[in-house]
């Protein structure tokens, strides 16, 4: 069993997939893959309710309009893009923040705080 794991480990390195490129799958995925993706962590997660995940759903695709825009106009500054995207994710969060109960807002804090986590780790590698 032991040189079963041996061997598949091996054939993953082999084949370049380390534990970092997992983590950095959703890097890879286009928007709209992306808001996908974070809109089932947040209904498994979260355990929304269906009401709670078609605001949430709304919410994620308005983020995604204004995020473009902010590429759209940024004109090159991604200091400036980069500040106002953070500021819209705030904002974002927080209107879901408002649709949750309390422990829901407690699993919430616990997915902001391994995203950021991901980023810092992103922003090093």
């Amino acid at each position: 069993m032991k040189a079963k794991f041996v061997v598949i480990l091996s054939v993953l390195f082999l084949f370049g997939f380390t534990p970092q490129s997992f983590s950095q799958g959703m890097g890879r995925m286009n928007p709209q893959e992306r808001m996908k993706q974070q809109l089932q962590t947040y209904k498994e997660r979260l355990k929304l309710t269906d009401a709670q995940f078609n605001k949430v759903d709304t919410i994620l695709k308005d983020q995604m309009g204004e995020m473009q825009k902010l590429r759209d106009s940024s004109g090159g500054d991604m200091q400036s893009m980069r500040e106002a995207m953070m500021g819209l994710r705030e904002k974002t969060n927080k209107k879901i923040e408002a649709l949750l109960d309390d422990t829901q807002k407690a699993e919430f804090k616990k997915i902001q705080e391994e995203a950021a986590q991901r980023r810092q780790g992103m922003s090093r590698g």
